[in-house]
């Protein structure tokens, strides 16, 4: 094993996605890039994922059988088990490029340790409908396409599960996603390290339509990204707008409810139909059911409430500004 053809580990924790998972080890083995294993973390599945895993032609796959651990911590009995000098990571939902693992390994060069790349969604996505798109550094490191070299990400202490929620509290459904665990690690890499985003390492993720309740609760998720900015500052710079707004779409919300408080009625009016307007024009790009259009802005509304008020409260509690 040389520093030019490293062997790399690509990590993939699983739970309930045969088909899913049968897919993405397909892309796998279509990889230009060939010293390479697959460790498959199988995480209490009753699908028969394990099977799928050992079941997988043209692939050197390690499977590991875990009782329903959780993501993070299936990600760290992973990179236990593996070998190699790069860990790799992806999802069970997602369809790597054929070159992906050859175009990240080649920008292992002149003191980099991280490796972000590029992800789209596998398709154009609809209304009420969830992926991930990362087409720049967002400093983030999501662990569906990041890699390490692996004396740096033990270094920096791996994937800290134990820290990850930040001191935000969403319940059960939160701990078992995680939260600010693969950005905590990548912002310790890169203090002794170097990291760059690669844009031709491209990932493709699966788009899916969350239950409305599954919507409001990630929506609330997002109040812990205060205490991700105040344990990383840098994320002003990367991540917010104008170092402040989590995205802009709920703009007008915000000005909503100042008018509403401030008892400007006129303004809270234009400001509630501003947003009731972007809503509906965002809406209609991608529904022309006037049913599933209603319900979807609806809940999309919703949302923007929920996520509106997590940020709030994450705010004050983190004692930094995120909007």
């Amino acid at each position: 094993m040389t520093l030019s053809q490293p062997c790399v580990s690509v990590v993939v924790p699983v739970r309930d996605r045969r088909e899913m998972l049968a897919a993405l080890l397909k892309a796998l083995a279509d990889q230009t890039y060939r010293d390479f294993e697959v460790v498959v973390v199988d995480d209490g599945s009753t699908d028969g994922s394990g099977e799928a895993a050992e079941s997988a032609a043209g692939l050197d796959i390690r499977l590991v059988q875990t009782p329903g651990v959780g993501a993070v911590e299936a990600r760290k009995r992973g990179v236990v088990a593996s070998r190699g000098e790069i860990l790799a990571f992806t999802d069970s939902d997602c369809i790597p490029d054929p070159a992906w693992l050859e175009n990240s390994v080649a920008a292992f060069v002149d003191g980099v340790d991280l490796v972000q790349g590029r992800t789209e969604p596998i398709r154009p996505m609809g209304l009420l409908e969830r992926s991930v798109s990362v087409d720049r550094e967002d400093g983030l490191y999501a662990t569906c396409n990041v890699l390490y070299r692996r004396d740096a990400f033990e270094r920096a202490g791996g994937f800290d599960d134990a820290h990850a929620l930040l001191g935000f509290r969403p319940g059960a459904f939160g701990r078992g996603l995680g939260f600010g665990e693969d950005a905590l690690l990548g912002w310790n890499v890169r203090k002794n390290g170097k990291a760059i985003f690669v844009p031709e390492a491209l990932v493709r993720h699966d788009v899916v339509r969350p239950s409305p309740i599954e919507t409001l609760r990630r929506s609330w998720m997002a109040g812990a990204f205060p205490s991700l900015v105040r344990e990383i500052p840098e994320l002003r710079g990367t991540l917010l707008r104008h170092r402040v707004f989590l995205g802009t779409r709920r703009i007008p919300l915000y000005v909503f409810v100042a008018a509403t408080l401030l008892r400007l009625r006129r303004p809270a009016g234009i400001a509630a139909l501003w947003w009731l307007g972007a809503r509906a024009l965002h809406a209609a790009r991608v529904e022309k059911s006037p049913r599933e259009l209603a319900r979807g802005v609806a809940i999309e509304m919703a949302a923007d409430v929920v996520t509106g008020a997590a940020l709030f409260v994450g705010s004050a509690r983190a004692r930094r500004a995120v909007m």
